[in-house]
């Protein structure tokens, strides 16, 4: 698959069970996106489709609603949604759910939401950049984003971000300052994080930009390094990676036309920042490694080893040596 999942938080210990709203509650239409051909969902399920396939379960998940933006729908719309899933899941059963992070600053709809076994919220944040959000043609108030942030951690609702590396007029230290200023919000709190390098999907904004030449995609190499300090940085400051990069699907398959759009995108991300972490944390090493993550340093051409001969500026012969994989 195109991405790692590593599921981890409130709820994590159930299985996810997802349902895929393609741009339900969405005002606009951001340059990257078309939920439809990255999911191949072509239709967003009523309460009673949820209804039914929640039945069908024999133990508890955490039942996901993911695609569009959960609570712009009308609240009687969210509480409909949401007691499909007490009514019909299993008991014990949790709910997780995307949304953008102003909708949660109605006092109401927080209430709502409080009421319900709500395991995690991830708030849409590609960027805290004005500029870029604008760019992305998405709402471009960081301010306010992170207001609306601090309302909902006042009452005390799990929150985590989904946030993007690779967008128009985007950088590498734009990209960990806005997540930074993340960290600083979120202070001790776990938050559970998604970073998506940014592709060009057929049908979308930008790739019609891509094709004028007024934007160019990351390569596989260069998202996964900009990924790696991203993810080593955000690792530092709290945050658990619970997926990096989207899921791989046929219809993606088909409809990504350019970026970084790699089966392996994801381990090479996780190699990058477990090889910055070793050289940080011990220079010259030797370097211990858990044996199950041999793969990102001996796979893909030895990438992982790659990236920690070049941040210990050493000969990759040399890397391997001293690397030590142990049970």
């Amino acid at each position: 698959m195109t991405g790692i999942d590593r599921s981890c938080g409130r709820g994590a210990a159930l299985k996810k069970f997802p349902f895929f709203l393609p741009f339900a509650g969405c005002r606009g239409q951001c340059v990257y996106c078309n939920q439809r051909a990255i999911t191949g969902a072509l239709s967003v399920p009523s309460p009673d489709d949820v209804r039914r396939a929640l039945k069908k379960l024999t133990a508890p998940r955490e039942i996901c609603y993911f695609g569009g933006s959960f609570c712009r729908f009308p609240k009687d719309t969210v509480k409909e949604y949401l007691d499909a899933v007490t009514e019909a899941a299993p008991a014990g059963s949790t709910i997780r759910f995307s949304t953008y992070p102003g909708d949660l600053s109605d006092d109401a709809m927080r209430a709502l939401i409080k009421s319900y076994p709500v395991s995690r919220i991830e708030l849409g944040i590609p960027s805290l950049d004005p500029a870029v959000l604008a760019s992305c043609r998405r709402e471009a108030d960081p301010d306010k984003i992170l207001g609306d942030i601090a309302v909902m951690m006042k009452d005390s609702l799990p929150v985590g971000v989904q946030m993007m590396i690779g967008l128009p007029g985007q950088s590498r230290e734009s990209s960990i300052r806005d997540m930074e200023k993340l960290a600083a919000l979120k202070k001790n709190d776990i938050w559970d994080m998604r970073l998506y390098p940014c592709l060009v999907i057929t049908g979308t904004e930008l790739e019609r930009m891509w094709r004028i030449g007024c934007y160019k995609p990351l390569s596989v190499f260069e998202a996964a390094l900009w990924g790696g300090e991203f993810i080593d940085r955000a690792v530092e400051l709290g945050f658990v990676p619970i997926r990096i990069g989207l899921q791989e699907t046929e219809s993606l398959a088909s409809e990504a036309v350019a970026g970084p759009h790699h089966p392996a995108l994801g381990e090479l991300i996780l190699a990058d920042a477990e090889a910055r972490k070793l050289v940080r944390c011990s220079h010259d090493g030797p370097w211990h490694v858990p044996r199950r993550f041999i793969s990102r340093f001996t796979g893909h051409g030895r990438f992982g080893v790659k990236r920690i001969a070049e941040y210990a500026a050493i000969p990759e012969s040399e890397a391997c040596r001293r690397i030590i994989f142990e049970s």
